[in-house]
């Protein structure tokens, strides 16, 4: 994703622009897609929209850039330039690398600037404890990560195995009972 364009286009909104998984996104620390654009169905949506009333929620406020990053973005979707920015990488004249790990792989990107809010080449937030400027520092990290999930696991998969020898257990006593009022017919 284009985050850097797409921040550019926004009159370099002070809030962070960035790509997640389902949505490019507009916000802030508190709320990472206060604005959004989902990916697949192009539909923005406002994160503090209780009532579901689209950019009609946004008339009311007295933040007008929000009501301007909303028309934006729409403007943006209309004109099909939305395509290029989801699709596309920003172009970094002086690119820093940066390491982070994901579904069990080692990944290298690029940045421009190190730490939060900054984002990789690709458009992904670089948080303190997501990203890095040493393999080896992702490395560990990914390590310590996957440790703990390994365990949480582990200790899961036995509560489920003695959950299972439990019912097993009361499943053999209850066919017990079916055969002995079998038996006394």
């Amino acid at each position: 994703m284009k985050a850097r364009l797409l921040k550019k286009l926004l009159n370099n909104t002070g809030y962070t622009v960035n790509n997640q998984t389902e949505c490019i996104a507009v916000g802030s620390p508190m709320c990472s897609d206060l604005i959004s654009v989902d990916k697949k169905t192009l539909r923005i949506r406002y994160a503090l929209d209780t009532f579901h009333e689209g950019r009609k929620s946004l008339e009311n406020k007295t933040n007008t850039e929000l009501l301007f990053i909303w028309d934006k973005l729409q403007g943006l979707i209309d004109s099909g330039e939305i395509h290029d920015i989801i699709n596309g990488n920003d172009e970094i004249e002086n690119p820093l690398p940066v390491w982070t790990f994901e579904d069990g792989k080692l990944i290298e990107t690029y940045t421009d600037k190190y730490g939060y809010p900054n984002t990789t080449v690709d458009g992904h937030i670089m948080y303190e404890n997501t990203h890095f400027k040493k393999r080896q520092d992702a490395i560990k990290k990914a390590i310590s990560e996957y440790s703990a999930s390994v365990n949480h696991h582990s200790v899961r998969v036995k509560e489920l195995e003695c959950d299972l020898q439990k019912q097993k257990d009361m499943l053999a006593k209850k066919q017990g009972y079916v055969e002995y009022f079998k038996s006394l017919k």
